[in-house]
């Protein structure tokens, strides 16, 4: 199709009426938008045909809470967010020193609590943060430690990657360590629309005596802003454990200083809402996620600081 089109431009007999830098301007917007389409399409390819050979261990994702009210989006939405744990790219747009925190009890249950904390900004072009997350009770406690680097390609492509320390601790039996990773690659399509893809623990991580294998995970989405009020995703997350998990949402800005969110996930059945409160320097979130085949409910809250110089 490319050799036809650039065979009728420069035969002037196959093109009357056109000018050539008319239709060279044509051949190249017919391009871009053919890199573009192409571009998503591997990325959900990766997604729905992942290879077999890859295997999981225990499951906990780190979002924020606006990450979970609007559909457990596996990206981050906020550059200074929580969101930077599962999406390091978003922080090479972030030029100021942030820190953000947040809790929540899964299920409702105090012995499945999680804390998560993050602090990043920029040095010399780079993006950099530190991660800790924690989850259980003491007789069972996962720690997940992150050392996070994102660099910004020509305001078009951002690459983050992301060193883990995984510990785990079970009472009675020791502690085990392992290392794994994170790829994350964030396109911008365009002023309303980026793309996303990020791939867990490629390095095939494996932790304690019996070589339990941690999580491998791809996930891919996409989002679409149409107006400045309005920010919709939808993304895939396939966990080798379990089959695709499909997720939407919506962020609605409902006033300068709020935003309230809603969503939904498919496999497992949850529905999502929440939002997030600005005041200041600081951002307060909050999510509810409610199981629908199992009747638990998870709150979520958290807070944002960035300084403004």
């Amino acid at each position: 199709m490319v050799r036809k089109e650039i065979a009728r431009i420069s035969n002037p007999l196959l093109r009357p009426g056109y000018s050539g830098a008319h239709s060279f301007k044509d051949l190249m917007a017919k391009y871009r938008l053919t890199c573009h389409v192409t571009y998503a399409i591997l990325i959900y390819c990766m997604v729905f045909f992942y290879p077999k050979q890859l295997y999981g261990a225990f499951e906990s994702e780190s979002l924020s809470p606006l990450q979970n009210a609007a559909g457990s989006i596996p990206f981050s939405i906020h550059p200074n967010s929580l969101g930077v744990l599962s999406d390091p790219t978003i922080i090479s747009v972030n030029r100021s020193l942030f820190g953000a925190g947040s809790l929540n009890r899964k299920f409702g249950l105090k012995s499945l609590t999680e804390s998560l904390f993050v602090v990043g900004g920029n040095f010399q072009d780079f993006g950099v943060g530190l991660g800790v997350s924690r989850f259980g009770n003491p007789n069972y406690q996962e720690t997940l430690v992150s050392i996070l680097g994102t660099k910004n390609y020509k305001e078009l492509v951002q690459l983050g990657i992301s060193l883990n320390m995984y510990q785990l601790r079970i009472s009675n039996y020791g502690q085990a360590w392992a290392i794994g990773s994170r790829i994350s690659i964030r396109y911008t399509m365009g002023a309303k629309v980026e793309t996303m893809m990020s791939y867990l623990n490629a390095n095939r991580p494996v932790i304690g005596q019996s070589k339990e294998k941690l999580p491998q995970v791809i996930s891919a989405g996409i989002l679409v802003r149409p107006n400045e009020k309005i920010t919709g995703q939808a993304s895939l997350v396939q966990d080798t454990e379990f089959p695709i998990s499909v997720r939407f949402g919506m962020i609605y800005k409902l006033l300068d200083q709020m935003d309230i969110a809603i969503g939904k996930i498919q496999q497992p059945n949850i529905f999502t809402t929440g939002g997030c409160i600005n005041w200041k320097n600081f951002r307060i979130e909050f999510s509810y996620l409610f199981y629908a085949d199992l009747g638990f409910i998870t709150y979520q809250t958290g807070i944002n600081y960035t300084h403004i110089p």
